[in-house]
C-alpha cells in the first residue's frame, strides 16, 4: 500500500511539474524565434532600401558585397531579385543552399528561385506583402526562417529581398533551457519526494502501521496491546475501534480459560485431599492392603495432574521478566543433582555460555527431560550438552548446531526413544508413547517445558537422533549486553516478547 501510495503522488507531482514547464519551454522558445524574426526582419528591410537604389542605378557590385559580409557575420542566405523574378544579387550557400535546414535558391546572376518556401515568399514580396512570422522554432526541428521583403516605392514593387536565416542560435538557447528545466524539474520531484511525499505518505500509514505493530504483538502473547483509536481517517478510526474490540474479546476468552483450570485445579485439591485420608484410613481399619496401595498412588497421580494443570495456567498469565542468564553453569549444577538418578549421564559445556531468559528456566527444562530420560530410558546413558552461539564471523550460516544468536541445550538419551508417527506429538497436553502407556506420569511435562520456553522467546524441537535415543533440544535466545558483572547496562534485556 505505500508503494502504490509513493507511486501514485509522484506520478501526480510529476504530472504538475509538466504543467508548469512546458508552457515555460513554450513561452521561452517562441520569444526567442519571435526576437529572431524581428532582428532579421530589420536587416531585410535595410537590404530592401540598398537593392532599391541598385536596381534604380543598375550598379550591384557594393550591393553584392554587403549582402556578402552580412552572411559571413550571421550566416544563412540573401536573394534578391527584380520584378520578373530574376535573381540580381545573392550571397551565402554558393547562390543554391538556404543555410541550416536546407531551404534552396536556385538561380545565378538569371535564374529564378525553385524552393517552394523561398519561392513562396518571393511571391509575397512582388505582390506588395511582407513575411508572416515563423513557427517557433524547436531543437528537434531543422527548418530554417526564410523572411521577404518588396523593393520599391510607394505602390511600385521593383523586386524582392529573401533572406534565409538559420535558426541554430534559438534551437542551442531554447536546448539550454530544456535541459536547464528538466534538472530543475528533477531536483525538485526529489525534494518534494522526500520532504513531502514520504513524510505525507507515512502520515497516511501511521495508523495501518500502528495497527500492524498492535497486531503483531497480539500474535505473540501480548493480549493487552491496543492501537489507539482516535487518530488518522474516521475508516481508520472505526477499525481500530473494532480491532481493540476484538482483542478485548480475545484477552477476556483466554483469562476466563486460565482461571477455569486454576479454579478447577485449585478446587479439585481439597478433595483429592480428604480423599486420600479417608483412603489411609480404611488401610488403619484392615482393608486390603493392596488395594488401599493402589488407590493411594492412583489419588497420588491425580493430585499432580491438579498441580501440573494449575502451572500450565499460569503460563502466559503475566510477562515474564528476562536477564542473563548462565546457561552452562546451571546444567552443570542441576546435573548434578540429578546424576544419582543415572548409570551414566555425561555434561559437555563451556565454562560459561550467556542467555537472556527467565531465571529458573535451566531447572525446569532439565527437571522435565532428565525425569523423563529416567522413567523412559532407565539404566541408558544420558548426554546433556550446552552449545554457544557463533562467533561473529560465523553468524551468517549460523554454525553447525544452531541458528545465530541462539544458546542450544541438548538432552539425549540412548534408550528405546519414540515411534516417527509420535515424534511430531511430543509436547502436546496429556500426549504418551505407544509404549509408555503404563509408565507413571502425566503426560504434561514437556507440555509446560514447551509453554514455557516459548513464553521467553525461545522453541523446543524433538528429534529422532542416529544410533536411537530420543533427543530434546532448547533453543533460547542468547545474551547480547554485557557480561554480569559490567556497569554497562544490556539493551536486550527487559520483559520477553511472547
Amino acid at each position: 500500500m505505500r508503494r502504490r501510495l509513493l507511486v501514485v503522488s509522484m506520478t501526480l507531482v510529476g504530472v504538475v511539474l509538466l504543467a508548469l514547464m512546458v508552457p515555460l519551454l513554450n513561452a521561452h522558445a517562441e520569444d526567442r524565434t519571435q526576437d529572431l524574426f524581428v532582428g532579421r526582419l530589420g536587416d531585410v528591410t535595410r537590404f530592401a532600401v540598398l537593392a532599391e537604389d541598385a536596381l534604380e542605378g543598375g550598379g550591384f557590385d557594393g550591393l553584392t558585397i554587403d549582402l556578402q559580409r552580412y552572411v559571413e557575420v550571421y550566416g544563412g542566405q540573401v536573394v534578391v531579385t527584380n520584378a520578373n523574378r530574376e535573381v540580381v544579387a545573392s550571397a551565402g550557400a554558393g547562390g543554391a543552399s538556404g543555410g541550416a535546414g536546407g531551404a534552396s535558391v536556385a538561380g545565378g546572376a538569371s535564374g529564378v528561385p525553385e524552393n517552394p518556401q523561398v519561392a513562396e515568399v518571393v511571391d509575397r514580396a512582388l505582390s506588395g506583402s511582407g513575411s508572416e512570422p515563423p513557427r517557433t522554432a524547436w531543437p528537434w526541428v531543422e527548418e530554417p526562417v526564410v523572411i521577404g521583403s518588396p523593393v520599391g516605392r510607394d505602390a511600385q514593387v521593383l523586386g524582392a529581398v529573401v533572406l534565409v536565416a538559420p535558426t541554430s542560435p534559438v534551437q542551442e538557447s531554447v536546448s539550454r533551457w530544456l535541459l536547464l528545466l528538466v534538472v530543475a524539474g528533477l531536483a525538485t520531484l526529489l525534494l518534494t519526494a522526500y520532504g513531502v511525499v514520504v513524510p505525507f505518505v507515512g502520515w497516511i500509514l501511521r495508523p495501518v502501521h500502528e495497527l500492524d505493530l498492535t497486531a503483531r504483538r497480539l500474535a505473540h502473547g501480548e493480549l493487552s496491546s491496543r492501537v489507539p483509536h482516535k487518530t488518522g481517517p474516521p475508516e481508520l478510526q472505526d477499525l481500530a475501534t473494532s480491532f481493540n474490540v476484538m482483542a478485548d474479546h480475545v484477552e477476556t476468552s483466554q483469562q476466563q480459560q486460565r482461571d477455569l483450570v486454576a479454579d478447577a485445579a485449585h478446587q479439585l485439591g481439597n478433595p483429592l485431599t480428604a480423599l486420600r485420608l479417608r483412603v489411609e484410613n480404611l488401610g488403619v481399619a484392615g482393608a486390603d492392603p493392596d488395594q488401599v496401595d493402589t488407590a493411594l498412588e492412583e489419588t497420588d497421580r491425580l493430585n499432580t495432574i491438579v498441580e501440573s494443570l494449575l502451572d500450565l495456567s499460569q503460563v502466559g498469565a503475566h510477562r515474564v521478566e528476562t536477564g542473563c542468564v548462565d546457561v552452562a553453569a546451571q546444567t552443570r549444577h542441576r546435573c548434578e543433582m540429578w546424576a544419582p538418578m543415572f548409570e551414566r549421564l555425561d555434561v559437555e559445556s563451556p565454562p560459561s555460555v550467556l542467555a537472556l531468559a527467565s531465571d529458573d528456566i535451566v531447572d525446569v527444562v532439565l527437571d522435565a527431560l532428565l525425569d523423563n530420560a529416567a522413567k523412559f530410558a532407565a539404566g541408558a546413558p544420558v548426554e546433556v550438552a550446552v552449545t554457544a552461539p557463533p562467533a561473529a564471523d560465523g553468524a551468517a550460516d549460523g554454525g553447525a548446531d544452531g541458528a545465530a544468536g541462539e544458546v542450544l541445550l541438548r538432552v539425549r538419551d540412548h534408550g528405546p526413544g519414540l515411534d516417527a508417527e509420535d515424534v511430531e506429538k511430543v509436547g502436546a497436553r496429556f500426549f504418551r508413547g505407544r509404549q509408555h502407556q503404563n509408565v507413571a506420569g502425566t503426560g504434561l511435562g514437556l507440555a509446560i517445558v514447551r509453554a514455557r520456553v516459548l513464553d521467553i522467546g525461545g522453541a523446543l524441537e524433538v528429534s529422532r537422533p542416529e544410533g536411537g535415543g530420543l533427543q530434546v533440544a532448547v533453543r533460547l535466545p542468547a545474551f547480547r549486553g554485557a557480561a554480569p558483572g559490567s556497569s554497562a547496562s544490556p539493551p536486550d534485556a527487559g520483559p520477553a516478547a511472547r
